[in-house]
């Protein structure tokens, strides 16, 4: 089954029929999906299933099951549970064994190529064709002559082998864990030899890899038979970290910061440092995307937790973390702090959950494995979840001084030359929940970016269509009736449905009530205040709001209508319908211009306009009416506000000819 509870089945050639694998009339060599949990009896009397309206023949073409063709003999196929991406285990007729994949995404057909090929092979003479999928993996008779298809581990025990696709060979024995690098170029490791294996399968406790030993009637898991490299520090204290445990002092050169918006964390109260490796370290700056970070660089969290929820003199310290960059991903260390407070004590590699001491209201707490550390802090997502621009474009007090974060960085001389940007002044960042100077729409839009995107986004591991982060407008997003992978079993529920709750799977995955919540890790509590946030956008703003396609049809009866094309004139009073739909006007009936109110007091210039609610508006500048840049002046910032709010910036001229000019978007 996969993760939105479709079933994969594996069908061979039948021994007599090879060719038949490369019929699309026939289910020979194929493996098929279904959904055996929505009845398809009797609006379709030959089945007692539904169809996948994802499946490569659902609309016709072929026959509806099938969702891979070309196999000869798949043996052990299994789903990534956090993927959703399919791995095969492919018994070869005569010269190569392979491993196939189908990701999660596809929707046209796989054809991995038997019997006109074997492997990435032409076979018996064969025509070898771009339209078959190279296997990830193959290897020859030399090696293994009957592969056992596994599954990629997603245990918290073995956290070097997580997010490895492991298998075997049944008759020599080896287990192998295959990691995909840059270029989708696989490399493979050996673990250990054992024949026999028939079947693999995940612990449903920890999803521990399961191996089935068919010859030696046993049920086996694989165990490390030594380590290598320094142990991680017992204690806290041992860590360098801090300089004083009790006041949680930090050594010099590990520096604080603050986000403008925390991850949820089940209550918790939160501190941030984080440190580099070497005095040389540098990272490298973007605006809208991760930045460039050094290998060593180090990231500490502390939570504090109140026994009695609202009472802070029940306070006290609960769990330290540390995150450290390696060459090509992190690795996660978690603390727990002794009773007395006196130190902390490191957490098994597997994680602990256990009820927070006289918690009240009563309260699990999880303190995370090292392989769940690296769920969430995942490669697109930058790795260090916070350490972005739109987090720390903030102030914070240093000693005696508030400064911005990023202006501390650039004067600490943190970032890689050349990379900074020239001004914080105009920079974005993201908006708290109780914000209320912000739209709803950016304050969700924050919330989602934080506690979402490090999967849901291109790349990610997540398996649906939405994105996630920011810097996608939420027309493009498939926010607003998305549809959904896995609707829980009503075809009319949406990633959110305008004033409607009930089929807004969001706050089903939020609350946990009819679906699975979400965020899956790191959390056992409900966020209220995110939830109320998001169901009051869904029911306050977005019943009225409307992307360009509406508003074209409300006002034109139709978006091919010439009259409604973005840049037209309809009215001819000087603005496009682009700048008519941003700012909430009638583009059939002639309005006053936006423009803003300009007075100048010797090389001082200031300009006061009307910012649009939920619009944000930038001022750019020139000398030449053909090179524009951002005015750099403070306030100048993409922001967003919750009602039409008259601004006023102020900055100084810099020459007899400068133009001004204001940018509208929306988020």
């Amino acid at each position: 089954f996969d993760p939105q509870g479709r079933l994969l089945i594996s069908l061979g050639d039948g021994g007599n029929t090879p060719g038949d694998s490369q019929l699309t009339s026939s289910l020979i060599g194929k493996i098929l999906r279904i959904d055996p949990a929505t009845d398809a009896f009797p609006a379709d009397s030959s089945r007692d299933y539904a169809i996948p309206s994802q499946n490569p023949f659902s609309a016709g073409g072929g026959l509806p099951e099938i969702y891979a063709m070309g196999l000869r003999n798949p043996f052990r196929i299994s789903v990534d549970p956090v993927t959703g991406d399919a791995f095969i285990g492919e018994v070869g007729q005569s010269t190569l064994e392979e491993v196939d994949r189908i990701p999660a995404s596809q929707t046209t057909i796989i054809n991995f190529g038997w019997n006109l090929r074997e492997g990435s092979q032409p076979y018996l003479g064969g025509a070898d064709s771009a339209a078959f999928t190279l296997p990830v993996t193959e290897y020859g008779r030399t090696l293994g002559r009957s592969i056992t298809g596994g599954v990629v581990y997603r245990g918290d025990r073995l956290q070097e082998l997580f997010g490895k696709y492991l298998f075997c060979d049944y008759n020599t024995g080896f287990i192998v864990a295959l990691t995909e690098g840059s270029g989708g170029v696989w490399t493979g490791v050996r673990l250990a030899t054992d024949s026999g294996i028939s079947g693999w399968g995940y612990d449903p406790r920890n999803q521990d890899a399961l191996l089935c030993d068919l010859t030696g009637s046993q049920v086996k898991r694989l165990a490390r038979s030594g380590v290598s490299g320094t142990a991680p520090p017992a204690l806290l204290s041992q860590t360098g970290v801090f300089s004083n445990l009790s006041t949680l002092t930090p050594q010099a050169g590990v520096v604080p910061y603050t986000p403008n918006v925390p991850f949820w964390s089940d209550y918790a109260i939160k501190s941030r440092w984080f440190a580099i490796k070497n005095l040389t370290d540098t990272f490298a700056y973007n605006q809208d995307g991760n930045w460039t970070l050094p290998t060593g660089m180090t990231w500490i969290k502390h939570f504090d937790f109140e026994t009695t929820r609202g009472n802070p003199a029940t306070r006290r310290k609960l769990e330290t973390r540390i995150i450290v960059k390696t060459a090509t991903e992190i690795y996660g260390l978690s603390y727990k702090w002794r009773a007395d407070q006196s130190d902390a004590d490191l957490v098994a590699e597997q994680g602990l959950s256990e009820v927070i001491a006289t918690s009240s209201p009563a309260q699990t707490w999880r303190y995370p494995s090292r392989t769940e550390c690296r769920v969430c802090h995942t490669d697109v997502g930058g790795l260090a979840l916070s350490f972005n621009t739109y987090q720390l474009n903030r102030a914070h007090t240093y000693g005696a001084q508030s400064i911005n974060q990023i202006d501390a960085l650039i004067a600490a001389g943190y970032f890689t030359p050349g990379t900074a940007p020239s001004s914080t002044a105009t920079l974005p960042a993201y908006a708290p929940a109780n914000d209320t100077n912000t739209s709803l729409e950016w304050r969700v839009r924050s919330y989602l970016a934080v506690n979402c995107a490090q999967c849901h986004q291109p790349g990610g591991a997540a398996t649906g269509h939405w994105d996630a982060r920011s810097t996608t407008p939420t027309d493009a997003a498939q926010l607003i009736n998305g549809i959904l992978v896995n609707d829980g079993g009503d075809p009319t529920n949406r990633w959110c449905v305008p004033g409607d709750n009930a089929h807004s799977m969001i706050l089903k995955r939020l609350s946990g009530i009819g679906a699975t919540r979400m965020p899956p890790l790191g959390t056992n509590e409900r966020d209220l205040v995110a939830e109320q946030l998001v169901a009051d956008w869904i029911n306050a703003a977005l019943p009225t709001r409307q992307n360009y396609s509406q508003w074209q049809t409300t006002h034109f009866q139709s978006t091919t209508n010439p009259n409604a094309q973005n840049t037209a004139d309809p009215d001819g009073d000087g603005q496009n319908n682009g700048m008519e739909y941003l700012l909430g006007r009638n583009p059939m009936a002639s309005n006053p211009p936006y423009a803003p109110i300009t007075s100048a007091a010797g090389d001082l210039f200031s300009l006061t306009f009307t910012q649009p609610a939920n619009r944000a508006v930038l001022i750019e500048t020139s000398t030449n009416l053909q090179n524009w840049s951002l005015w750099n002046v403070p306030g100048n910032v993409p922001s967003y506000p919750a009602t039409s709010t008259q601004r006023t910036l102020n900055g100084n001229r810099n020459g007899a000819n400068q133009f001004f000019r204001l940018r509208l978007s929306a988020p």
